[in-house]
């Protein structure tokens, strides 16, 4: 015999009640129950997981628990469905609650406001889990529109918007809701709550691996009411995202209006919708893109045990994936794959045997360019870095498997990845090739030693002052070396003119521009501070470096100043900008130093008229007297840069 204690609140009819009871009854006549206990509605579900337990637990009744369970999910649906609002038989409304669904149905020719109230001191959260507008109709005819009570427009749904849509502003909220003339009936669910410190949820987050579990708050036990969850994850390049969900169980709603997993196909919820998941079940998906966001959303009752999911990177065409990074590449391999030709994870090493996989599903091998067998090859101003990733079976003296390679090979390069892959006849060969971007810093140092950079940002620095450079590559490969081959200074931060060449092409333009010894991966030089005419303050700058071999005597490194420039295609690929700045003159006031980009104003401030009046007129005299000088010197040497030198010591 089993003694159960159970809660029929919130069903409200009493035949209802009794045709339940002898429904349990009949199930098993074992289940005694005691009587109807006074609990509120929402522990209901909380009640179900206890039955489950027990149930399942017993022998006799083991049979009988797929079908109590349903009975139950079906109850507490009737419960969540007394939560969808009647729609409202006149157009508009307003809504002073600190939550509340919404269910809003438009015919034609609607032009509908809704009103959400709320405090300035508190944010509003609106979630549209359904949308139903005419499809046949334009965005311009037909659309609802979502604005804060300064008229900013939050978003605009149309009818071929996802179903899913999250908006937050601060105090109150509109939705307007305009059809055209096509007589149908349109239905949108919103959901409403403040955002307060009481019922924010720690969770979501930014996710970066090759694999992992992703779950809802609390998970297995019930996730809290206002559940609203943003997981953002990222795999390597040229693989996808395979989620493998192990167990969903959220409020049940056909339409999942009430709480629901919403999956997008990108790095935010403006990617495409993906699916939208609810209820009682289980389900397997994959991405196009090497990024997923998964959102969480559940409102304020019934809530379930949640969700459970496990995510892998899969290559996204073929058996493996190659991304080349600045200073390694990323191999992933296709567990099944492997597992088809009789090897496992534990079978497959680097060109050196001791460097093996860092994850066994998926399979994945960061391969360093300095290290573990990686071979570095010249060729024509370009580097190829080459390993191998091979099968060895372990204490077998024969085999009768085929040999397995996977050849990987990054060159350094600005294209986009490229992959090659071939096989043998009697062994699988794969080989595969990418392209990639070194990774480059450039850094303000305050003296010549180099030791510690200067992370103010901007940096300020005295007119005429040496400014110290440092031009660095990310490379654990040391026969790498750098060189400045361009470096010029704008006024503006999108380099817009004017601009002034400190060194072009390797060629000197600057007679302050002076350079130190290179060394492995940077390269050092410095300049004396100065400042353009008739802009503002500050001063960027944007350099092209060239990484070369040390050993190639050819390479442009060591070319020096080149007076003609010839297209020399092979070598574009060495090539990388690096941005830096602003600099900012200290003499000038902590307003100037702070100020955006397109400030041109001084400030000025006195506390004498007599005092204001000496400033004016010395003022003038020293503007006639520059306007003289700069006359007489334009004259005779004009210059496309309007460039004030000052003199070296």
């Amino acid at each position: 015999m089993h003694i159960l204690s159970w809660n029929v609140k919130g069903i409200h009819s009493p035949n209802k009640r009794i045709q339940i009871l002898r429904h349990l009854k009949h199930l098993h006549p074992d289940i005694v129950f005691l009587q109807e206990t006074p609990l509120a509605s929402e522990d209901l579900v909380h009640m179900s997981k206890l039955w489950v337990g027990d149930i399942i637990g017993a022998p006799a009744v083991c049979g009988k628990a797929g079908h109590l369970v349903t009975l139950l999910l079906l109850v507490t649906t009737s419960l969540a469905q007394e939560k969808a609002v009647a729609p409202a038989a006149r157009c508009g409304a307003s809504f002073a609650d600190p939550y509340k669904p919404i269910q809003i149905q438009a015919n034609e020719d609607s032009d509908c406001t809704y009103n959400i109230e709320g405090t300035g001191s508190e944010t509003t959260r609106v979630i549209f889990s359904l949308l139903d507008l005419n499809p046949s109709a334009d965005c311009s005819q037909e659309n609802i529109t979502i604005f804060n009570d300064n008229f900013d427009v939050l978003g605009v749904l149309c009818p071929n918007s996802p179903q899913i849509a999250v908006y937050e502003s601060q105090g109150r909220v509109n939705i307007r809701v305009s059809t055209d003339s096509t007589a149908r009936v349109r239905t949108a669910y919103v959901l409403y709550y403040s955002v307060t410190p009481a019922n924010a949820i720690n969770c979501g987050g930014n996710l970066k691996g090759y694999s992992g579990t992703i779950s809802s708050p609390n998970y297995p036990d019930r996730h809290p009411d206002f559940a609203y969850c943003l997981w953002h994850l990222e795999v390597p390049k040229n693989t996808k995202v395979k989620l493998s969900f192990t167990e969903i169980f959220v409020e049940i709603d056909p339409a999942c209006r009430f709480d629901f997993i919403a999956l997008y196909d990108g790095p935010d919820n403006n990617a495409p919708l993906l699916d939208v998941l609810c209820g009682r079940r289980v389900a397997e998906l994959e991405t196009t893109s090497n990024s997923l966001t998964l959102l969480f959303s559940a409102d304020y009752a019934n809530s379930y045990f949640g969700f459970s999911v496990t995510y892998t990177a899969v290559p996204q065409d073929n058996d493996a994936a190659l991304s080349c990074l600045g200073d390694s590449m990323t191999v992933v391999l296709d567990p099944a794959y492997i597992i088809s030709l009789g090897y496992s994870a534990s079978d497959l090493t680097l060109s050196n045997s001791s460097c093996i996989a860092q994850s066994a599903n998926p399979i994945v091998f960061e391969v360093p360019f300095y290290g573990c067998g990686t071979i570095r090859k010249t060729d024509q101003n370009l580097i190829y870095y080459t390993n191998t990733i091979q099968a060895n079976p372990s204490g077998a003296l024969i085999t009768r498997l085929k040999e397995l390679q996977f050849v990987v090979t990054c060159e350094l390069d600005s294209n986009s990845t490229v992959e090659i892959m071939y096989m043998t006849s009697n062994d699988i060969i794969h080989n595969q090739q990418g392209s990639g971007k070194y990774d480059v810093s450039l850094a303000f140092y305050p003296t010549q030693d180099f030791i510690d950079p200067v992370l103010d940002s901007p940096y300020l620095i005295d007119l005429n002052e040496t400014v110290f450079l440092q031009a660095s590559v990310k490379t654990q490969d040391p026969d790498l070396t750098v060189f400045v081959e361009t470096c010029f200074a704008s006024s503006t931060a999108d380099f817009q003119t004017p601009n002034y060449d400190l060194i072009r092409n390797g060629c000197v333009r600057d007679n302050t521009y002076s350079t130190f010894p290179s060394g492995s991966g940077y390269a050092r030089f410095s300049f004396n501070a100065f400042r353009f005419l008739n802009a503002h303050i500050s001063v960027y700058l944007q350099c092209r470096v060239v990484i070369c071999d040390v050993n190639d005597q050819g390479s442009r490194c060591n070319k020096g100043c080149i007076t003609r420039q010839r297209r020399d295609l092979s070598s574009k690929g060495w090539k990388t900008n690096a941005v830096l700045g602003p600099i900012r003159l200290k003499r000038h006031s902590e307003s100037d130093a702070a100020g955006s980009i397109g400030e041109t104003k001084d400030v000025v401030k006195t506390d004498q008229g007599s005092m204001y009046v000496v400033g004016i007129s010395v003022l003038v005299v020293n503007v006639l007297i520059l306007a003289l000088v700069l006359m007489r010197y334009y004259r005779k040497e004009p210059t496309e840069y309007r460039y004030l030198p000052v003199p070296t010591q």
